[in-house]
């Protein structure tokens, strides 16, 4: 018994560096002892760690029955049903962990996040607190109640909050050397650097205008797919596409005083809704407009309509955003348009299982270069379909969108309106309904009547 506890003592202590052992030696202790309650949780750990939920939460389902005392056991068991959108048997098991462990912080944040998740951001805000005033710096915690201020609207408290994101999983934070975080101050030369998705520093990128008023020199660090589209629309900037690069040339000639993640520019010049300015930011390549403008024509005078029916990965709630071409069949039917793909992945043979009357070009969707898609974007009377990256670029062109909005949305779309990008017109999901049945109700609105008038 003793070796076996230090076997699985070794086991969990390398299950971040040395996984494969780790499940080795878990195996074999499990072998001998298949009721070693600290076994069964270590294994748990190390399959939810690579994101394998339902392996994990059958073994702390056996460890809990084998030791019901051990609060990390609830604790980790109501992860997995968070990872499930169980959300109320999450919440059952973090207050288990809670029973055992009163004012524990890390299981009042994981409580939080389940009320965040589930639409109540004032519930998530109430536990937020409480594992505030035991952790003062706990970043979970932080993160929970910047999210739900930030979708109630309440944005100093929500960048607040929003702060302790960047370092973490969704947020990659970036330095040049030993520069610090930009504190607002003037006069500085300042390394603007994207930290999150395509669609996200899009957004982000109309705060630069403002940090080019108030710096001596604003550099954007960028997604190398969007260097040529920011370069021509921040001018007075130096652009370069080397987010992803593990070293930047450019620091040879250009050393910042001060660095700043892309959205944490919200904090200096985003605090209320007044603060939004809303209209065109970026620029699109003028020849490649007149390239698709011109093929475009050519289809006749239709309204061209750009279409997106799925986007994101697994991380940004890809699975919610997969409505499907066929979803739409009745809307494309209805209205007299030339329709126009923006799928970014390849759906050539969706289309012509569909049968719809489709356009899809891969030069500009499957693209590494971003001004291939913002000219042909620039070109539309209109973009239409789930929540993804091109209804960011399409208000940024001045280009007007109609987004489908999953039932559980992030804190960007919990409200009417996106102060981000006003020329938005949001149409909801209900929790309860297929996307063809939100579909079938969007035909049956006033907003049907606002896309008719639009084409």
């Amino acid at each position: 018994m003793a070796a076996s506890l230090e076997a699985v003592k070794y086991a969990g202590s390398i299950i971040d560096t040395e996984p494969d052992e780790a499940h080795r030696i878990l195996s074999a202790v499990l072998d001998d002892e298949p009721d070693n309650a600290m076994a069964l949780f270590c294994a748990g750990h190390l399959y939810a760690k690579a994101e394998r939920f339902g392996m994990a939460y059958n073994l702390f389902k056996r460890a809990i029955a084998l030791a019901p005392h051990r609060e990390q056991c609830w604790n980790n068991l109501g992860l997995c049903l968070d990872s499930f959108e169980r959300y109320k048997e999450a919440r059952e098991c973090f207050e288990q962990a809670l029973k055992r462990r009163p004012n524990d912080p890390d299981y009042l944040g994981n409580l939080a996040l389940t009320w965040l998740e589930e639409g109540n951001q004032k519930r998530a805000i109430e536990i937020a607190r409480k594992a505030i005033a035991v952790a003062p710096a706990h970043p979970g915690a932080w993160g929970v109640s910047g999210h739900a201020h930030l979708a109630l609207g309440e944005w100093d408290a929500g960048w607040k909050g929003y702060e302790y994101s960047l370092g973490g999983k969704q947020r990659k934070e970036y330095s040049y050397g030993d520069e610090p975080r930009w504190d607002g101050s003037p006069g500085k030369v300042l390394a603007v650097y994207g930290e999150q998705g395509l669609g996200d520093e899009i957004m982000a990128a109309s705060m630069v205008p403002d940090a080019i008023k108030d710096c001596r020199q604003v550099i954007v660090d960028c997604d190398p797919r969007l260097e040529g589209l920011f370069r021509r629309s921040f001018p007075d900037a130096l652009v370069f596409g080397t987010r992803k690069e593990e070293t930047v040339d450019w620091l040879a000639h250009h050393k910042p005083d001060a660095r700043v993640a892309a959205f944490s520019l919200g904090q200096f010049y985003r605090r209320n809704d007044a603060d939004f300015p809303g209209g065109k930011y970026l620029e699109a390549d003028p020849e490649r407009r007149v390239q698709w403008r011109a093929l475009l024509d050519s289809f006749g005078s239709k309204p061209k309509i750009g279409i997106c029916w799925s986007g994101g990965i697994k991380s940004t709630g890809a699975k919610y955003r997969d409505m499907g071409l066929e979803a739409l069949r009745p809307l494309i039917e209805s209205v007299d348009a030339d329709w126009i793909s923006l799928q970014y992945k390849d759906p050539t043979k969706e289309i012509a299982a569909s049968g719809l009357p489709v356009k899809h070009y891969a030069r500009a969707c499957e693209t590494r270069d971003y001004d291939d898609t913002a000219a042909l974007v620039a070109e539309l009377d209109l973009v239409l379909g789930v929540s993804t990256t091109v209804h960011h670029l399409a208000d940024a062109l001045g280009v007007k969108s109609i987004v489908f909005v999953p039932s559980r949305p992030t804190w960007l779309y919990a409200r009417d309106k996106v102060p981000f990008h006003p020329s938005w017109t949001l149409f909801r999901k209900r929790e309860s309904e297929q996307w063809a049945g939100t579909v079938k109700r969007f035909m049956g609105s006033d907003l049907m009547d606002y896309l008719k008038e639009r084409t």
